[in-house]
């Protein structure tokens, strides 16, 4: 099975610009979030070679703009996919899902979707207006271990690992995805990198909210099994 990283914004100037975000495509029917310009993710798709019209599943790890608003172009192309979020997403998502005749599925706990990948279920994390927000996450179960894929980590990297370890399989193989450590001091990001080499991630890939700086702690403690990603590339897994 291959990822292909279809959108990603991670600078300062992209999203100044709005190009931030993240949607990577697993196999070639299911996207993890759709980014947050509109129109992108059915372009990169178009660009890829893959009809929008096959999309079956559509898992969106929270609801905030730069993962979520891509959706809704899908939905209008493709309306046959199904969509996977949290119970706790925002009454608004719920109802524009039904105006375009889709169907959801309100993921509340460790949930198959297809093929070995999981959906993790409703967890909390960082505050938006004083309130957590809910985010899950995809676990894909291999013969090498588990890859995790995170959208931005809000209710922690750390915490993500090991709910993931404890529900789909000690080994994490693979953790990719946004890290959102990119606000925070060195120190701090240093002992979440520590952290997640001592609970045995073999491999990273930190995108979007993670941070250059993070990137380079990753790097620093993982050599090449930190692995840079940029938008359009894949790796197997």
């Amino acid at each position: 099975m291959k990822l292909k990283i279809l959108a990603e914004g991670s600078t300062k100037e992209e999203r100044s610009v709005k190009h931030w975000g993240l949607s990577i495509l697993i196999g070639d029917d299911m996207l993890f979030d759709t980014f947050g310009k509109p129109d992108y993710v059915l372009e990169q798709l178009k660009r890829s070679g893959i009809d929008p019209d096959k999309i079956k599943h559509i898992a969106i790890s929270h609801d905030d703009w730069d993962h979520i608003t891509g959706l809704w172009k899908i939905l209008e192309r493709n309306n046959g996919a199904t969509v996977y979020i949290c119970p706790n997403f925002s009454p608004d998502v719920k109802e524009g899902i039904k105006k375009y005749g889709a169907r959801f599925v309100e993921v509340d706990k460790p949930t198959g979707i297809k093929d070995g990948i999981y959906a993790s279920g409703e967890l909390r994390g960082g505050s938006r207006g004083g309130i957590a927000l809910p985010e899950q996450y995809l676990a894909v179960k291999t013969p090498k271990g588990v890859v995790v894929i995170t959208g931005c980590a809000h209710p922690g990297i750390v915490e993500i690992v090991r709910h993931a370890k404890k529900n789909f399989g000690p080994e994490v193989r693979l953790l990719i995805g946004g890290f959102h450590l990119k606000d925070n001091p060195e120190d701090v990001n240093a002992g979440i990198v520590a952290s997640i080499k001592k609970l045995g991630v073999r491999q990273v890939i930190p995108l979007h909210c993670t941070g250059s700086a993070a990137q380079e702690l990753f790097a620093g403690e993982y050599g090449r099994d930190c692995i840079v990603m940029k938008e359009g590339q894949t790796v197997e897994i």
